[in-house]
């Protein structure tokens, strides 16, 4: 009896795991199927899951030659240009959070620093506060002093988002490796310099891949940032607005667009899967 309401109780677990499953990833399988549709075929109701797949949307999108197609009318899409800005803000921005929030969390985990829970807290602060308030003010500032619309002022408005994450991933992390490795370290002459670079960063390996594509993820996926603070260094969540014109119809080439933007961080996780799986761990048992 014990054995059949086991047996019951797992079959509606995994029922309801499938469930939870299917309505996941319907919406991108949904995606994936509309970027190789015609436009006819999109349009159609009720939705056929019977057609003819088609790579025209993916040609409208790179093909700046032919910059349109015969079903869509005139559409011009440089698509390659935006993903192009949006690897070198994501990977800009994660270097430079690297650079300067490792030291910041090292300094916050390891010495007696006045208020520096306060100072934590603060540089915390700016993850969980509304993007706008922030981007306002600086689309001001950056037309003032000529960085509007460049790498550089994009990749340094995005520790916004990317700083807090890595400071306080990277300050966990340190505070769960044990500190009598760095007392021993320095017994043996070694300068406080050396014990960072030998001792204690290939311990936060680990911690540190993981914390660098979960940024990057962040960086990759901001939109009001270079909505505001960009026009020819739009990133590429931009860029697809430029199929949303009033009155035109482009909901297959947007989709072949969702597609190409999710392609780089699923290939991202899926070849630092074991690093992201060990950096949202570590330290989680002492």
């Amino acid at each position: 009896m014990r054995l059949k309401r086991a047996t019951s109780t797992n079959v509606i677990l995994n029922l309801l795991v499938a469930t939870c499953a299917l309505i996941l990833t319907f919406p991108l399988i949904w995606i994936v199927m509309m970027s190789l549709k015609e436009q006819a075929e999109v349009m159609t109701w009720p939705p056929t899951f019977l057609f003819s797949p088609t790579l025209e949307n993916f040609r409208v999108l790179f093909d700046v030659a032919q910059a349109g197609a015969t079903s869509y009318g005139t559409i011009k899409v440089e698509f390659l240009t935006p993903i192009t800005n949006s690897v070198l803000i994501a990977l800009g921005s994660v270097i430079l959070s690297l650079a300067v929030g490792v030291p910041a969390s090292y300094v916050l985990a390891r010495r007696d620093v006045p208020f520096k829970e306060d100072i934590a807290f603060f540089i915390l602060g700016f993850r969980f506060a509304p993007v706008l308030l922030v981007v306002i003010p600086l689309f001001s500032v950056f037309q003032a002093i000529g960085l509007y619309d460049t790498y550089i002022g994009m990749i340094w408005v995005y520790q916004v988002v990317t700083l807090p994450m890595i400071v306080w991933l990277s300050r966990s992390y340190i505070e769960d490796i044990p500190k009598e490795i760095e007392e021993a370290a320095a017994m043996d002459g070694a300068k406080p310099i050396r014990v960072v670079l030998h001792i204690v960063l290939p311990l936060l390996k680990p911690g540190l891949i993981g914390a660098s594509l979960l940024i990057f993820l962040l960086a990759w996926h901001n939109f009001a940032l270079g909505l505001i603070l960009s026009s020819t260094k739009a990133p590429v969540t931009v860029a697809l607005l430029k199929l949303l014109n009033p009155g035109v119809q482009f909901y297959p080439v947007m989709a072949a667009g969702l597609v190409v933007t999710m392609i780089i961080p699923v290939i991202l996780i899926v070849i630092g899967q074991h690093h992201l799986e060990r950096g949202l761990t570590f330290g989680a048992v002492k």
